[in-house]
């Protein structure tokens, strides 16, 4: 599948899975105040079945540590993953890069499939979604015969947009990866499906901001996260016209002058080859840094940091609004960042 194979070569295994799974409780987390655990998991579920099965499976579900389950559910008449969070008065986001081939072209999509009360600081409430959401990976409203495709994405949930962002990310982020392939479905007893889906958590080394409205963002516009083995994460997203809504990383150890930073921009939807922007870059001898680097105003990035001889990779979600003057309270900026599965 060539876009996971151009995806694949910064350097991260997606498809392997990590050892040493850590079972966790599910956990509702409103956003407010410091992460209540810390964790680190990984978990891996697949849905496979074939259609002269007697007891067909169709779907699964598996925990998002601190925010609630995911579902993959496979059927000819359904192809899609769900998010199902606890509650839904916090602000939950599943920010997907479905990779597909499309009519002989190799295309990519940014999803944000999202739960919330309040989708604005204007918002009485009714303006919510319902408790959960989902994003479809078929591409016709009748379910191909025959698809196949990959993704992957990350889970986040802050505060609800009707409460201040409350800046760096605090409450478990997870990673994930999706691969799906079904065949046949037009010919029942004949059928096949199979759907792989690896999530990561690792709060420990995850990093991000939010903060809504101006007022917010005037005092929280930056936030610095120091993670184990590489050094500070460091997002900056700026109210206004003129401010900057970047990502840096300020490696720390013995060889710092070697460390670079690889990274992938990931906006909207068409051809890999016009969505796609990567590049690559060292340290700045003046500021000790890697970057900074642009972040997407709606959008998703793939980041892998070199320190020591080590590469890091992450996937990284941005949505920001920073220039409504008319309605200052409506601006905002959500970004989290978390390790690649």
């Amino acid at each position: 599948m060539k876009p996971v194979r151009r995806l694949l070569a910064g350097g991260t295994g997606l498809l392997v899975l990590m050892a040493g799974l850590v079972a966790v409780q599910p956990t509702s987390y409103a956003g407010a105040g410091p992460a209540r655990v810390a964790v680190r998991s990984d978990h891996r579920i697949v849905v496979s079945w074939k259609g002269e099965h007697k007891r067909r499976v169709y779907q699964k579900s598996v925990n998002v540590p601190g925010i609630g389950t995911v579902d993959l559910t496979c059927r000819p008449r359904s192809t899609q993953i769900q998010i199902r969070p606890a509650s839904r008065a916090p602000e939950t986001q599943m920010w997907l890069a479905k990779f597909e081939d499309k009519q002989g072209r190799d295309v990519v999509s940014v999803k944000n499939v999202r739960v919330y009360t309040y989708a604005t600081a204007a918002d009485d409430g009714r303006g919510g979604t319902g408790p959960r959401a989902h994003e479809g990976l078929n591409q016709q409203s009748r379910i191909e015969d025959f698809q196949k495709g990959y993704a992957y994405g990350l889970v986040s949930q802050r505060p609800s947009r009707s409460q201040p962002g409350r800046g760096a990310l605090t409450t478990p982020a997870t990673s994930f990866e999706l691969t799906w392939w079904w065949e046949r479905f037009r010919h029942p007893g004949h059928q096949y499906c199979r759907m792989a889906l690896t999530l990561h958590t690792d709060t420990a080394r995850q990093f991000g901001l939010s903060w809504h409205g101006t007022a917010e963002g005037d005092v929280r516009s930056t936030s610095t996260t120091t993670i184990p083995g590489l050094g500070d994460a460091v997002v900056t997203c700026e109210p206004g016209a003129v401010g900057d809504q970047t990502v840096a990383f300020r490696p720390r150890g013995a060889n710092q002058a070697a460390a670079r930073l690889y990274y992938r921009v990931i906006e909207g939807e068409g051809d890999v080859d016009d969505q796609v922007t990567t590049a690559s870059l060292g340290r700045d001898p003046d500021t000790g840094l890697l970057g900074p680097v642009e972040l997407p105003r709606n959008g998703m990035m793939m980041l892998w940091a070199t320190v020591n001889g080590v590469k890091r990779g992450y996937v990284l979600s941005s949505y920001y609004i920073v220039n409504n003057k008319l309605r200052p309270e409506l601006n905002s900026c959500e970004v989290a960042a978390t390790p690649l599965p």
